[in-house]
């Protein structure tokens, strides 16, 4: 095995198993998240540029088009929110990884942003390092971002949940299965 395909393996084995450890505290920051996007206030540790960049990535993963994608949910306002307090640790690699993006955008398209890129161009950078830990982490983050409740940040204004056709909780209507259907043909 050559030395950089076990760093990238080592790399992704290592992000699985951070977000794997870390999801109750990820989603006890998410209720700070939604505050920040409700309020639409400036970003805590991210800098304009850094969050323009990660909200350019979200919205390749989850793109906008006939229905919303990660952009319209506010999935930058809960990454953003993840960085600054469950681990400010991840920040550093994030940062890295993102600078490990913009230098491969910089010599393959010679321009300092990712955002700055059409989509079929962004697309290829993005395919270029998706077996990373870094992307790894920025989809994970995206995903969870745009279908998590309200309440926990981004999926503003239940974006992801329509676009995936969840009623939200407490949003079902009987009858609820196979099993229930005989209560509904005799009204109970």
């Amino acid at each position: 095995m050559r030395r950089r395909d076990f760093l990238r393996n080592g790399g992704s084995a290592l992000g699985g198993s951070w977000l794997t450890l870390s999801m109750p505290s990820i989603l006890a920051a998410a209720s700070a998240a939604a505050s920040a996007a409700a309020l639409e206030s400036a970003f805590r540790v991210l800098s304009p540029l850094e969050a323009a960049e990660f909200e350019a990535i979200a919205a390749r993963i989850i793109p906008s088009g006939d229905s919303p994608g990660a952009r319209e949910a506010g999935a930058i306002h809960f990454i953003d929110t993840v960085l600054a307090e469950i681990d400010p640790a991840l920040l550093g690699p994030m940062r890295e990884g993102l600078r490990g993006l913009q230098d491969d955008v910089r010599q393959a398209y010679d321009t300092t942003s990712f955002a700055d890129l059409s989509e079929s161009r962004q697309i290829e950078a993005l395919t270029a390092i998706e077996d990373t830990a870094f992307f790894g982490t920025v989809r994970f983050l995206t995903i969870a971002g745009t279908f998590c409740d309200p309440s926990h940040g981004g999926n503003q204004n239940r974006v992801g949940w329509k676009l995936i056709g969840f009623p939200g909780p407490f949003g079902t209507q009987p009858p609820f299965g196979h099993y229930d259907a005989d209560y509904a043909e005799r009204g109970e």
